[in-house]
């Protein structure tokens, strides 16, 4: 008997630690997703960076959207720049430069006092797209998460700028809406392609890239409005379209009706939908962290966690160190930022497409909210 309990210790060990390397996968592992595993963005960004107003305007493809052939070396990058497009490569060193300055200074700035971090990273970035039944990015939100500082930095990018598309040439599509990116990867690679395009695109034209994801469709956002019991808004103007209106002053919403007011396309711009859009995610933010019980946030956060139909690589540890930051803050520290009007215009591709043209100045603007070294404008 006494030969067998050194085995039986053993067998103890061996499996206190198989449970501890179970708990340790799923507090680390994404819960309804995958990793993303991009490509070198320097690569991609080369064939963009080049791309002409014009031919973006007119839909024609230019010779720097041919696809990409073996990722070449940073210094091959950066000769190639400063011989064809030297702007771009002075551009892209001030921005480098920039970002080193940023993460420096803001190393050198303590939590909160008496705050242990809710993270051990300074910060995380996200992207978080609203998807329609046509499985095309009508809402498209880039995050930061800023556990540092204790802040939170959502930008939104329009779902009509017009970009080079640099993963689908081999189906014949060079340029497009970069909305149209997920629905192009759900239909050529299957599913969760859509995730993996969008964000290869964003990269390659933009120089940003994300460490998590967060996809849900429009009915999904209906389903979590209605079980808060609806959000309030206030109207500064009235706002209508072919078949819907709604008065100036104060609304409370339910989920179908926060969805339509969210998606309303007729009347005006793609920059005011975004608008509306921000109003209700900051009604929910608030509603959420201001008005519901520890239970009903409880209840809440697992039912998202059981979701099957939310697409994301968040792992739980992701979840409570956001849970975390998101106690800690108030709705001030969570700001939403527009790109500015001259970054961009508006023009009707050869097809009849109305689309919008993003500017040089919209990837360095990006690039700035999502390092943290943006400084919005005093008025």
């Amino acid at each position: 008997m006494k030969k067998r309990k050194p085995y039986l210790l053993i067998g103890i060990l061996l499996l206190l630690a198989a449970l501890a390397a179970g708990a340790y996968g799923l507090w680390t592992s994404p819960l309804f997703g995958r990793r993303l595993n991009l490509s070198s963005p320097n690569s991609w960004q080369t064939q963009a960076a080049g791309q002409p107003q014009a031919a973006l305007a007119e839909g024609e493809p230019a010779s720097a959207a041919e696809g990409p052939s073996q990722p070449a070396s940073d210094a091959e990058i950066q000769a190639q720049l400063a011989e064809e497009a030297p702007e771009m490569a002075e551009l892209l060193q001030a921005q480098a430069s920039a970002r080193a300055e940023s993460k420096e200074s803001l190393a050198q700035t303590p939590s909160a006092a008496g705050q242990t971090a809710c993270s051990s990273v300074g910060s995380l970035s996200a992207l978080v797209l609203g998807i329609d039944e046509n499985e095309q990015a009508d809402a498209i939100r880039l995050m930061r998460l800023d556990f540092a500082q204790q802040r939170i930095s959502v930008v939104s990018i329009p779902r009509d700028f017009w970009v080079p598309v640099v993963d689908m040439q081999e189906h014949g599509i060079k340029f497009g809406r970069i909305n149209a990116t997920y629905g192009y990867g759900e239909f050529y690679n299957g599913d969760g392609g859509g995730i993996e395009s969008l964000t290869t695109n964003i990269q390659a034209n933009f120089g940003v890239g994300v460490d998590r994801y967060f996809v849900l469709h429009f009915a999904d956002i209906e389903k979590y409005i209605d079980r808060i019991g609806g959000v309030d808004l206030v109207l500064e103007e009235p706002v209508w379209d072919k078949e819907h209106s709604f008065s100036a002053g104060a609304h409370h919403f339910d989920g179908e009706t926060a969805v339509i007011f969210m998606r309303m396309r007729e009347g005006d711009s793609d920059f005011f939908r975004v608008r509306r859009q921000s109003m209700v995610l900051t009604a929910f933010y608030k509603k959420v962290m201001n008005e519901l019980s520890v239970w009903q946030l409880v209840k809440l956060g697992l039912s998202v966690i059981g979701d099957r139909s939310i697409l994301t690589d968040f792992s739980v540890r992701d979840v409570y160190s956001l849970a975390c930051l998101a106690g800690r803050i108030s709705g001030d520290d969570v700001a939403f930022i527009e790109i500015p009007k001259d970054l961009f215009h508006s023009m009707t591709t050869n097809l009849g497409a109305s689309v919008i043209i993003p500017h040089d100045g919209v990837a360095a603007f990006l690039q700035s909210v999502m390092d943290g070294s943006y400084q919005p404008e005093e008025e």
